[in-house]
């Protein structure tokens, strides 16, 4: 259930930040404009209803913002792609802000809540952390012109949704896995589980688009930090300090479980090759280079070693699976329909 709510997640975060804008864009504005010529529901001086439950009503105006985003607002699209291709995806876009608005509303009913904490927590590790961090992260929102808080209760109500989904809508779901449903997942992923892996910590010193001056410079900053590293001092927060590497450097420069061929091969031949526990030298990269840490490294695994992590995997399969027929029911119970 975890990557149905990321995948929830990021898409509703585009309709609620981006509706409560008070007005189009210029840009918005020449696009809809160019649009309503071909389609004219979604001339952008026009509201009108495009699909309606038997609890609320979606607007063109509720997704224009979302169709926009999702042409990329290239008005080429408009000219170049069959009008009944763009509607189509107009209509899928209606169709999931409905879904979503429906589950929204039956959590509601249920009285179900999310904590101010939990939102922030779940925003740390799965919106700041893989952006580069938090200022990186709000930096590409101020240039999207959307707010912070837009995010935290975009983000409070896909989790709500996901409780929803989790606590009431799959209660009664069997999600039991059986054993030989369990052996019959390793075997047929066998290659995945018999691959020698490593885990590393690394420091990135980037070096792409330097020039030569830069880069030595850059070389001495990596060979003084490397020795710092050797003498002892905390690896992490070495790399919290100088680590350009915005997939890891908030979480300790961690690389977990990898298997060969995932990086690139210098990274590679010295995350397999080097003593666990050892620090390499300079690893150069056409990213830069690396100070390298070995904090481990796995051979092949059996069954009886994977079998909760398999196990884990089928009972989340199950419960996907069993999601869709819930929602549909929903969608039926509320009476979606198109009006136009």
């Amino acid at each position: 259930m975890k990557r149905i709510l990321l995948i929830m997640a990021a898409a509703a975060m585009m309709f609620t930040a981006c509706s409560d804008k008070p007005a189009l864009t210029p840009a918005q504005i020449d696009f809809f404009t160019a649009m309503g010529e071909k389609i004219p529901y979604m001339k952008p001086d026009t509201t009108v209803v495009l699909a309606a439950t038997s609890k609320f009503e979606i607007r063109n105006t509720d997704i224009m913002d979302n169709v926009y985003q999702g042409m990329r607002g290239d008005i080429s699209i408009i000219n170049n792609v069959d009008p009944s291709r763009i509607e189509a995806f107009i209509m899928q876009i209606v169709t999931l802000k409905a879904q979503q608005d429906i589950l929204l509303a039956e959590a509601k009913k249920e009285g179900l809540t999310v904590s101010k904490d939990t939102v922030e927590a779940f925003i740390e590790k799965n919106l700041y952390a893989p952006n580069g961090g938090k200022e990186a992260f709000l930096e590409q929102l101020k240039l999207q012109q959307v707010d912070i808080e837009f995010v935290r209760d975009d983000t409070r109500k896909n989790m709500l949704i996901m409780k929803y989904i989790e606590e009431i809508a799959l209660a009664g779901v069997n999600a039991d896995v059986s054993d030989p449903e369990i052996r019959t997942y390793f075997e047929e992923n066998k290659e995945q589980y018999s691959q020698e892996t490593a885990t590393v910590r690394h420091i990135l010193f980037l070096t792409q688009g330097k020039g030569d001056l830069e880069k030595a410079t850059t070389k001495e900053l990596a060979e003084n930090v490397l020795d710092r590293a050797r003498s002892g001092e905390d690896f992490i927060l070495l790399v919290s300090d100088y680590s350009e590497d915005p997939g890891s450097n908030t979480n300790g420069g961690l690389y977990a479980d990898f298997p060969r061929g995932r990086m690139v091969q210098a990274f590679e031949d010295a995350s397999f090759t080097l003593p666990v526990g050892s620090i390499s030298d300079l690893v150069e990269t056409p990213y830069g280079y690396h100070i390298i840490k070995v904090e481990d490294r796995k051979s092949g695994k059996k069954l009886e070693e994977v079998r909760e992590q398999i196990e884990a995997i089928l009972s989340e399969q199950k419960k996907e699976a069993a999601f869709p027929p819930v929602l549909d029911s929903l969608v039926t119970a509320y009476e979606f329909r198109f009006t136009l």
